[in-house]
């Protein structure tokens, strides 16, 4: 045997020995099977709230008799009468520890009364008072677990003069029972009715639905849908040296997808809150875009079947079916063929390739790589020689086997564009210049998942 010989015989040989042969009711897998990952989905917005925007709505709710009272028990035989007015519009800072200080104006209208028995004898007196008071406060808001604010650390700084007075002798100090209404007033009518006017809850549950809306994406008769469904909210907020609120409102989830379309459906309610120690505005969802087999056997059918690849001068092969299946962790694509040859009978038989799907930014589409390739037919491959047009059969399949997804994508990305826009009553949301990049191809028994993973950032302009 020549060299020559020797060699195309060794090649030959190789090619046979190398060729696995391919059972598609049997799939093997190549290394671990692969579990699809888990798509999450991130969400978190930073709201600069003028403390200007609060202060008004707080005006426009706190009535102008914050309290009245009657009999109230000073001790000692002392009792007082008293009403507290608001005299002018509050006023809201940032203290230096972070804290929120309160200036109300109001206005004392009230006495002291004195029932008691003195050596036997019944003595009544009252003495009235009337002040005008500014008085500095100071508290923490937070909001707790079930959406409640609650208030920390409250104090009354100062009342800007003494709440002390004389009756018969009697130094009466009025600022204790003051002091427990004036607090009173804060935790209640300031704070648990007014700043619950701003409706921070609102603002949440619109979040969560606009998050948890679903999504359907088209094109030609193609459908999907995704939903997310919503697991963790996460708030945290603060008061800045620059007389703003700051709310940091976080959202994660779960997202899932399917094909065909899905309603509107009802939304879980907003779940107890976690703490949020992001302060950005931005988005990350990865959702997994489904590629049916039916939808790649149609396409591929439409490329391929009926139309020749020519092997050498003389052998044309021609695919009459084609149809893909998942083969483990990979794809499998099915192609029943007619060999037309010159001056020979035609032949009949089957192609089988094994492939691992992968996406081609430049092509966007979806390409195979890491083939197995399988040949069975009657005597086509009778001649050890004709193993040689494997490749050619390989490169012609290559360049056919493509399923571009680029008007996919972009549908897609219009989805998000809209995911990210929205309105609430105090400020407007809007997902600015978002990337749409593939974070990895997986193989399933029904379809094909391209994990498609968008960032961007959400822009939030406050309403005046």
């Amino acid at each position: 045997m020549t060299l020559r010989n020797l060699f195309i015989f060794s090649i030959c040989s190789l090619l046979l020995f190398s060729c696995k042969r391919i059972n598609p009711d049997k799939p093997t897998f190549i290394g671990e099977t692969t579990e699809l990952p888990k798509a999450v989905s991130r969400i978190n917005l930073s709201m600069a709230i003028p403390l200007s925007m609060i202060e008004k709505q707080l005006n426009e709710n706190l009535k102008e008799l914050l309290f009245t009272g009657r009999g109230l028990e000073l001790g000692n035989g002392l009792f007082s009468d008293m009403d507290i007015t608001k005299t002018g519009n509050l006023r809201l800072s940032t203290a230096e520890n972070g804290n929120v200080r309160v200036s109300l104006p109001i206005f004392l209208d009230g006495k002291v009364i004195l029932e008691k028995r003195i050596f036997g004898q019944a003595v009544s007196a009252a003495l009235p008072f009337k002040e005008s008071l500014i008085p500095q406060i100071s508290f923490k808001p937070r909001i707790d677990e079930n959406w409640g604010i609650q208030i920390d650390e409250l104090e009354i700084e100062s009342w800007g003069k003494s709440l002390q007075y004389d009756l018969l002798g009697y130094q009466i100090d009025v600022e204790p029972i003051i002091k427990k209404h004036v607090k009173s007033i804060i935790e209640n009518q300031l704070v648990t009715e007014g700043l619950s006017n701003i409706n921070l809850k609102s603002l949440a549950e619109k979040a969560w639905s606009a998050y948890g809306k679903p999504i359907n994406i088209s094109h030609d008769d193609w459908k999907m849908a995704l939903v997310t469904m919503p697991e963790k909210i996460r708030v945290s907020q603060n008061f800045t040296e620059d007389q703003h609120f700051v709310l940091n409102l976080g959202i994660e989830g779960e997202v899932f997808s399917q094909t065909g379309s899905i309603a509107e459906r009802t939304q879980p309610p907003l779940p107890k809150v976690f703490p949020n120690e992001n302060t950005d505005n931005n988005l990350d969802i990865t959702f997994p875009l489904i590629i049916t087999y039916a939808a790649l056997d149609e396409l591929l059918t439409k490329e391929m079947v009926g139309n020749a690849f020519r092997l050498d001068n003389k052998t044309r092969l021609i695919p009459t079916t084609i149809e893909t299946q998942s083969f483990g962790n990979r794809a499998l694509v099915k192609m029943d063929f007619i060999a037309k040859r010159a001056n020979r009978k035609d032949l009949v038989g089957e192609l089988f390739l094994v492939g691992t799907p992968v996406y081609s930014a430049e092509q966007e589409a979806i390409l195979f790589e890491n083939i197995d390739f399988d040949l069975n037919t009657e005597n086509f491959l009778t001649n050890s020689a004709r193993w040689l047009k494997k490749n050619k059969i390989l490169q012609a399949i290559r360049k056919k086997a493509v399923y571009p997804i680029g008007d996919y994508i972009e549908e897609a990305s219009r989805e998000l564009d809209a995911l990210g826009s929205w309105q609430t009553e105090f400020a407007s949301f809007a997902l600015e210049k978002p990337t749409l990049t593939v974070d990895g191809i997986y193989t399933t028994p029904d379809d094909v998942r391209l994990y498609l993973k968008s960032t961007g950032d959400i822009k939030v302009t406050m309403k005046q």
